[in-house]
């Protein structure tokens, strides 16, 4: 069996995190990985109101993404920096007519490949559609544009959960110019699910995750509003079509807050304000 010692800490823990949702072959993937579930690896403990507030966020996070695929429609489907997500393995299961392209930075693509491998044999699955799992720099347009020439014919959908965030201005208005040209010779979709904002309050526990968006400077790269987010895409070429419905009553994490809890974070919530949307963006003028 291979050593998954090597993957990092930060991919580590979201996996973990997210290994307690109903997120499709997630909590599978982490017990291969861990050796044990989720669960168990955590235990209460470590289950603290910062912890559970990550954990609705990421949840809702990849569900919002869900909610606009199931909305919009489409066949041909490339997920960007997909990290340990298996978004396209459940799809390629569901839909026969699906195509789906899952990429990331090497590294990450040949552990998950090996991942896929053991999931879809200890468990018999049986692929439907198609399923590519590849390295994609996206910021490299020739190399993307390749990629997605792999795809049949057609309108595409390109998709990304936790990838802006990690970029600078002027890599943000590359990966637009790239999508766009896609988008316009294609047609269809671009659903992102990093429109964050920055928010002027404190996070209260100093863990490794913590340290792992200050040394990526997360928030400094965040967009400063909603508006200014829309703004900066139009310059690029792209429009906001739709944004993700609310997915607050699909969360299977709320299970593990007692009903005080969830009206605390709720009023939290109100107070803060959204920190985070998902959009379904088109180029202008083409829908």
């Amino acid at each position: 069996m291979r050593d998954y010692s090597s993957i990092s800490p930060s991919a580590k823990g979201l996996l973990l995190m997210k290994g307690l949702t109903d997120i499709p072959f997630v909590a599978d993937a982490a017990k291969i990985i861990l050796g044990r579930p989720s669960s168990t690896a955590l235990g209460k403990d470590k289950m603290d109101e910062t912890f559970l507030k990550r954990l609705i966020h990421f949840e809702a996070r990849y569900k919002s993404v869900d909610n606009l695929l199931e909305n919009l429609g489409g066949n041909n489907i490339l997920e960007m920096s997909s990290g340990f997500s298996f978004r396209g393995l459940q799809m390629a299961i569901n839909n026969p007519n699906v195509t789906y392209i899952d990429t990331d930075l090497p590294g990450v693509i040949e552990t998950k490949n090996e991942l896929i491998d053991q999931l879809v044999s200890e468990q018999s699955l049986n692929l439907q559609g198609e399923l590519l799992v590849m390295p994609l720099n996206v910021l490299d347009e020739e190399s993307f544009i390749n990629t997605v020439a792999k795809l049949p014919a057609g309108p595409v959908n390109i998709v990304n959960e936790g990838l802006l965030m990690y970029l600078d201005t002027a890599e943000k208005i590359r990966l637009c110019r790239i999508i766009r040209k896609i988008l316009s010779e294609r047609g269809g979709y671009w659903i992102t699910a990093d429109i964050y904002i920055k928010r002027d309050y404190a996070i209260s526990k100093n863990d490794g995750f913590s340290q792992f968006l200050e040394a990526h400077k997360i928030e400094e790269k965040k967009f400063d509003s909603f508006e200014q987010a829309e703004s900066f895409f139009a310059e690029q070429g792209l429009k906001l079509f739709k944004k993700a419905d609310p997915v607050f009553k699909q969360l299977s994490s709320l299970k593990y807050i007692p009903q005080h809890a969830l009206e605390e974070l709720a009023v939290q919530a109100r107070k803060i304000g959204s920190i985070r949307e998902s959009w379904a963006l088109v180029v202008s003028g083409q829908l």
